[in-house]
């Protein structure tokens, strides 16, 4: 299993955090999976960076199980 920990406005279309099957490849999959899941959130997924084991990556980087990834929208200070 994959771990997905979500912050912001992504709590309005997900739990805090949840288990995926370990079967999606690579972050592309794994945003294609949440995009399918809640087409509401599409735009907002679009946006979100991905950060695995607390270090950014990139949409090809491999996932494996036992991964926790945060799902982080953008933000702005101030």
């Amino acid at each position: 299993m994959i771990k997905l920990e979500f912050y912001a406005a992504l709590k309005d279309h997900f739990p805090a955090w949840m288990e995926v099957d370990d079967t999606l490849k690579d972050v592309r999959a794994l945003r294609k999976y949440l995009v399918d899941r809640d087409m509401s959130a599409s735009v907002l997924l679009a946006q979100c960076r991905f950060a695995v084991d607390d270090t950014f990556v990139d949409e090809g980087h491999a996932l494996r199980a036992g991964d926790t990834v945060l799902v982080i929208p953008p933000s702005s200070g101030g």
